[in-house]
Formats: structure tokens, C-alpha cells, sequence
């Protein structure tokens, strides 16, 4: 169901070709989508939660971009930043998960 909900309802091509390398780049997306959710917010957000929980809780927040000198930096509520562990989650991205 997760992937059924993380792609879209309707094939966006008429040709079975083009419509093929679509749901591959799906099924590909979807991937990197889960281990993305595994291997850096794990713990942060449920592991099981769906794509579409993902995307509100950890994609669509309120933030500004700020410019300052050679650096860009943005800024978020007191409680985004305390309820998702930024500092967790840039210390998990930075840092690749080791193959075993």
C-alpha cells in the first residue's frame, strides 16, 4: 500500500515504454525513500508511518532561508527543531550508515 500511496493514480503516458521507465523511477524513488526512512529518522518518525505522514511531518514545515555572507541558513520554530532533532537528523545525513 505505501507504494501504491507513494506514487500517483494514474500512469502520466498513452505508450507502454514510457509509462515502464516511469514506474521504474517509482519504484526507485521509493527505495531511496525507505531507506532514507530506516537508516536517518529512524526514531524520529515511525518507521511503518506512510509517505504521505512522512512528507507532513518531515518535508512540509514552516521555515525562512536566510543569506548571510557566504552562507545560507534556515531558520524554524523552536518546536520543529526541538520535535525532529535537527541536530540528529544533519548528523545522520552526514554520516553514511555502514554496509555490513
Amino acid at each position: 500500500r505505501a507504494l501504491k500511496e507513494f506514487g500517483t493514480e494514474e500512469l502520466p503516458f498513452k505508450r507502454f515504454l514510457p509509462n515502464a521507465a516511469f514506474s521504474y523511477s517509482i519504484v526507485l524513488s521509493f527505495f531511496l525513500y525507505e531507506s532514507f526512512k530506516r537508516d536517518v529518522s529512524n526514531g524520529i518518525i515511525d518507521v511503518k508511518s506512510y509517505p504521505t505522514t512522512f512528507r507532513r511531518i518531515l518535508i512540509d514545515f514552516a521555515g525562512k532561508l536566510i543569506h548571510t555572507g557566504r552562507r545560507i541558513i534556515l531558520k524554524v520554530s523552536q518546536y520543529i527543531y526541538e520535535r525532529l532533532n535537527i541536530p540528529l537528523l544533519w548528523e545522520r545525513c552526514n554520516s553514511p550508515p555502514v554496509i555490513a
